[in-house]
């Protein structure tokens, strides 16, 4: 075990084996989600990186290009300053080279949390799977129905947590699009035309039509995804339909 390992549990007031115990002990040290009440924020952020390693080994090699993009998710949905988000990045990188167990993971899980954290897991989870692989196919929701059976999530309450995520349209939690145009809620008229407008140029179909098929198709869905999100805010903010 590296030395990171050796912090389990560090100033938690609970113990948490394992590499995600590691991981606890390691954000209690350093100032990451400090936003956040320190207990749950650390439990839900730590569980986070773990379970989205499992996501980004349904590819056979995870690329810097996932991970980063998964970070980068994730720091504007927790308002990670630089340094949260070098360090989010740090432990996701030593997380992918464990073999994380999903039962050990989820069971650490559900005695620090309700339903309704849980819930709000998978969610986060299904946006970063469609933001790093697009809508979710067999081999993703494979491993959100294992999460979600781990967790004790009903049939039921996956069911429409799934729902909202399949098609070419997912219902996306509004908080959710702002993190994937990296803007946030309080994010201006002008800053939210900005991303979209820096977005779309930076996954514009015509840059990659030289391109192998697998790297034009996960552009263009990002492209897709970009749009539904840009569209969410546009509407909810009663934005002109212009960009």
């Amino acid at each position: 075990m590296t030395s990171w390992s050796k912090a389990v549990g560090a100033g938690l007031g609970y113990a948490v084996g394992g590499p995600i115990g590691a991981v606890l002990g390691y954000m209690a040290g350093r100032k990451l989600t400090t936003k956040l009440k320190a207990q749950e924020g650390h439990l839900l952020i730590a569980n986070l990186l773990g379970f989205t390693t499992l996501l980004l080994k349904t590819t056979s090699i995870p690329s810097s290009e996932d991970r980063k993009e998964a970070v980068l998710f994730l720091s504007r949905l927790f308002r990670f300053d630089r340094e949260d988000e070098q360090l989010a990045d740090e432990l996701l990188q030593r997380l992918l080279q464990v073999d994380l167990d999903i039962v050990a993971m989820a069971k650490t899980f559900k005695s620090h949390s309700d339903k309704k954290m849980r819930q709000r897991l998978l969610e986060i989870l299904a946006t970063v799977s469609l933001l790093i692989h697009g809508p979710l196919e067999k081999v993703q929701l494979s491993t959100l129905d294992e999460i979600a059976e781990a967790l004790n999530l009903t049939p039921a309450q996956w069911q429409t947590i799934k729902s909202q995520y399949r098609g070419p349209s997912p219902q996306l939690d509004i908080s959710f699009c702002y993190a994937i145009l990296e803007l946030y809620p309080e994010s201006s008229e002008e800053e939210i035309r900005a991303a979209y407008r820096r977005l779309a140029k930076k996954y514009h179909p015509d840059r990659f039509a030289l391109r192998a098929q697998p790297t034009k198709e996960r552009y263009s869905k990002r492209m897709t995804l970009i749009n539904g999100s840009y569209e969410t805010i546009r509407v909810e903010r009663g934005l002109k339909n212009r960009a």
